[in-house]
């Protein structure tokens, strides 16, 4: 008999539940990672992340055959045929234990509970494990026994759980006694990676694969930690981890991050922090970042609607959003003319990747400026980002839309030109993704319609600024009436 490790976004051989319960197990072990093409075609998943999980599994495969554990590429168009795919593999391998991480979005889920099902006749027991998240969705609860729909109060119930049970990092994985290791057939990935064209000038800006990712975070937990929450929203500073793709695919653990980070506060002042805390702060503000990934994925395991597009607060179903294409496409293309949000878009358009305060600029701006449905922009985030992630993607957008889990919804909006001028000072990050206006001299680069002849390459913005707060808050209290009017009449 055999146990079977089942990849999905967990690419790594680290810190990895399943992998070690299965090498635990006294069986040989397999692995396999079902490529479905058509689910990420369903799922808009961008064609740079597919890049990067591609390359990921080729290292994947890799490491495991050093441990003797084969790793099989099994084509499986998509999540609907994954139950008669796996039943197939188990037959034929003798299969009677499957191991996985955990996933919480709904299609994920009714895959799985397919798969349990499909399985339970062949005598294989199938077991989860929550390497995806640092503490389990279900685990925290509020003192009503209700799960938390507000970050603060769910983020001090992280912290006190970390308290009472701090996490350590597991023992690495060994081959087991008489296990030869096995060769790789990387051909499959090969074809697929060739089919996505990439140019050179894009994948060569990333690193996929487990060994990058670890030394991406002992790079930034040496050297940039200590200064996390001073650099942090800063775009034209290197600020940030740059390990969101990492955890999104599963190439890094958020057990490593956490426990790396906690490890660092015994090293605060040789860091390059300074003696007053800055490391401590730096420590606590990354780990916020961490809490918020897991609040995102307890929000979406326990309320499954919101995979279906839905807004978490009921009343928003009610906003009358625009459906505007032609200012949709111009953000899309960083043509809005406020320089911060159309770096922000170019940057994500010619990297796949965006500066979190970025994202929340110009998620801000396409929903409360332009007062565009914000499930246009979570889509359009999905087809170009690197890192996307749907618990994170639609968390964020919603927060910035203002139809989330928020306590004070609607009165959140930023002013790009403010934004601008606070996180971009200088113009530098703007310069470097906006030429047009690389010539504008000093702080005009915030505002480059008062200086037309110097910015006359650059569009004029396509909505004014003025009125926007009041055009918000007057669409969403009209909203929650007719949604009041709606449930006084049912």
């Amino acid at each position: 008999m055999t146990a079977l490790v089942w990849y999905r976004n967990d690419l790594r051989a680290r810190d990895h539940q399943g992998l070690s319960a299965a090498l635990g197990s006294g069986q040989p072990v397999r692995a396999v990672y079902l490529l479905s093409p058509g689910q990420w075609d369903r799922h808009q998943v961008a064609p740079i992340r597919r890049w990067y999980v591609l390359s990921s599994l080729r290292e994947l495969g890799e490491t495991l055959g050093k441990l003797g554990i084969p790793l099989d590429i099994v084509p499986c168009e998509t999540f609907d045929e994954a139950p008669e795919v796996l039943a197939t593999y188990c037959r034929s391998h003798q299969i009677k234990a499957l191991y996985c991480t955990r996933e919480y979005p709904l299609n994920e889920l009714r895959r799985d509970r397919a798969v349990a099902d499909a399985l339970r006749p062949l005598g294989v027991t199938l077991q989860g494990y929550d390497d995806a998240v640092v503490v389990p969705p279900r685990a925290l609860k509020t003192g009503q026994g209700t799960p938390y729909t507000v970050f603060t109060p769910y983020r001090r119930r992280w912290d006190a759980c970390l308290a009472e049970a701090p996490p350590t990092m597991p023992a690495p994985p060994k081959r087991p006694a008489g296990a030869a290791p096995v060769a790789f057939d990387v051909g499959v990935l090969d074809k697929h990676e060739r089919l996505l064209d990439l140019p050179d000038t894009l994948t060569r800006l990333w690193q996929p694969g487990e060994k990058a990712a670890r030394q991406q975070l002992q790079h930034f937990v040496s050297d940039r930690l200590g200064h996390y929450r001073r650099d942090r929203d800063f775009p034209a500073l290197p600020g940030t981890s740059l390990l969101s793709t990492a955890l999104s695919a599963g190439t890094i653990s958020p057990l490593r991050c956490v426990v790396l980070a906690r490890a660092s506060l015994a090293e605060g002042g040789k860091t390059g922090a300074d003696k007053e805390g800055a490391h401590k702060e730096g420590v606590s503000t990354w780990l916020s970042e961490i809490a918020w990934r897991d609040f995102y994925r307890q929000i979406m395991a326990n309320f499954p609607h919101l995979a279906w597009g839905a807004p978490f607060r009921p009343e928003t179903g009610f906003v009358q959003w625009s459906r505007d294409e032609a200012l949709f496409q111009a953000w899309c293309e960083g043509r809005t003319g406020y320089p911060l949000v159309d770096a922000a878009m170019r940057q994500l358009n010619s990297t796949g990747w965006m500066h979190n305060r970025l994202r929340m600029v110009s998620a801000m701006f396409l929903s409360k400026n332009l007062f565009i449905d914000w499930r246009w922009g979570e889509s359009y985030f999905m087809q170009q980002l690197m890192d996307g992630d749907f618990a994170a993607n639609n968390g964020g957008w919603q927060w910035s839309a203002s139809t989330g889990t928020d306590a004070a919804p609607y009165f959140r909006v930023f002013s790009p030109v403010r934004q601008s001028e606070r996180f971009d000072p200088d113009g530098t990050f703007i310069r470097s993704q906006v030429p047009e206006l690389r010539d504008l001299p000093g702080k005009q680069i915030h505002q480059p319609w008062k200086s037309p002849l110097l910015a006359a390459a650059y569009p004029a913005p396509i909505v004014p600024l003025d009125g926007v707060r009041e055009r918000v808050t007057a669409a969403f209290k009209a909203a929650k009436q007719i949604h009041d009017a709606a449930g006084a009449s049912s």
